[in-house]
């Protein structure tokens, strides 16, 4: 199979370009920023092979021109402005353009050039998790409410992509991923905000002190996990359109820090109203289901907590991404 893949070098793009090149296929790594040189010899040791294309997702004339010269079969569409309220304020119609323009210029180019499947990252953000109450289920038939741009946009592109999809008679599929963490989580310039277990993970082997302003509990998703999923979504016929893609287990942001305790030695941490640990509100919130996934392809997830600590720490220290 050959794949493309929008927003390559971003936080889950990088993830599925790395699972698809283990796997021996064919990527085509399509971004608006070229990957950094450390990324490339890693991508470049593995099975698969990796062609970077620089170009923008609005752009339709230069995807499609991407999809036809490569061949391209799989299509999965995970270029996203992830902003924060600062950007919402300052920098709304760029949202705008790239989340819902630059998804409606990449599902109808891929209906031009004939491919076999396309697949949109989705995103919890449709349901507001935060506003819901906490621990309620979020199956795929709960109404979506959104109430930021990221929100709002990532709900109004699942509806392009169905509606422009079902005129090209393109098979296609939505899976909604988690509040994701894990390998490959960096500064883009197009993620505002990282996951309170980045931030909990960096201030640990910096040896600071973390204050957890709201003890949150969630299904918090691994990136590997989500990367797989999404590709099993690519490769497989599936029976429905929206899938979504939540972990089955929860745990609260304090037994993530009690790890990082004992592996160092000199951070510490505590729970309290005034933090420095951005932890998306203060209720737990909704959770992203798992079912109707888990019936047709097994498991949304591998990685429990021990798990994805245990793997998050190994490819932190390989790649030297903190310095230790």
């Amino acid at each position: 199979m050959n794949f493309l893949v929008t927003g390559a070098t971003g936080f889950i793009g990088t993830n599925i370009v790395e699972q698809l090149l283990r796997d021996g296929h064919r990527v085509i790594a399509f971004s608006n920023q070229p990957m950094s040189s450390s990324v490339l010899k890693h991508l470049g040791g593995l099975n698969g092979e990796l062609v970077n294309v620089e170009g923008d997702v609005r752009d339709q004339a230069n995807v499609r021109n991407a999809l036809l010269r490569h061949k391209v079969s799989h299509v999965l569409h995970g270029a996203v402005v992830t902003s924060d309220s600062h950007r919402e304020q300052h920098h709304g119609s760029m949202i705008i353009d790239i989340n819902l323009a630059g998804t409606a210029s990449v599902v109808t180019a891929a209906g031009e050039a004939g491919v076999e499947k396309f697949v949109y990252l989705g995103s919890a953000g449709v349901y507001s998790e935060e506003l819901r109450p906490d621990g309620m289920i979020l199956t795929e038939d709960v109404p979506h409410q959104v109430s930021t741009l990221y929100g709002i946009s990532k709900s109004a592109a699942e509806g392009i992509v169905a509606r422009i999809a079902t005129l090209w008679k393109l098979p296609y599929a939505i899976g909604r991923i988690g509040t994701a963490f894990g390998p490959w989580e960096h500064q883009t310039g197009f993620r505002d905000t990282m996951s309170p277990i980045y931030q909990l993970t960096r201030m640990a082997h910096r040896g600071e002190r973390a204050i957890i302003p709201f003890d949150k509990n969630k299904n918090w998703h691994y990136s590997r996990d989500a990367a797989a999923a999404l590709i099993k979504l690519a490769s497989e016929a599936t029976s429905k359109t929206v899938y979504n893609l939540g972990p089955e287990e929860c745990w609260p942001l304090s037994a993530w820090a009690e790890l990082l305790t004992v592996k160092f030695p000199s951070f510490d941490f505590s729970v309290a109203k005034l933090g420095n640990v951005e932890v998306y509100g203060e209720t737990d919130g909704g959770r992203l289901s798992w079912e109707l996934f888990h019936e047709e392809f097994g498991p949304t997830s591998e990685h429990g907590l021990q798990a994805a600590f245990n793997d998050y720490l190994t490819w932190l220290r390989d790649h030297n991404i903190f310095g230790r």
